[in-house]
């Protein structure tokens, strides 16, 4: 759940920092207003770059953020459900 955006180039930490500020702490705040909202992401480069940590740090109290471990298999169910989807197809 949550906007969809598209990129018109590679993605750096100083873009997905924009990301973070322009969209995703707006649909937070709005969708989740009592402070309960949970946000995920993965450990790939902009994601772990030192912008987007340390603005994820200074907005802890907007909304959850949940800490993948570095090096982390996958935990994302969603390619699981495309897989189940694209075989019963």
């Amino acid at each position: 759940m949550g906007p969809l955006i598209r990129l018109q180039t590679t993605l750096t930490g100083d873009r997905y920092l924009s990301i973070l500020s322009d969209h995703i702490h707006s649909f937070i705040s709005i969708v989740h207003s009592d402070g309960f909202g949970q946000f995920q992401q993965d450990n790939v480069t902009p994601h772990a770059s030192n912008v987007a940590t340390k603005w994820l740090q200074e907005h802890s109290s907007d909304f959850r953020h949940f800490h993948w471990p570095p090096k982390s298999p996958e935990m994302n169910i969603i390619e699981d459900i495309r897989d189940a989807l694209l075989h019963a197809v």
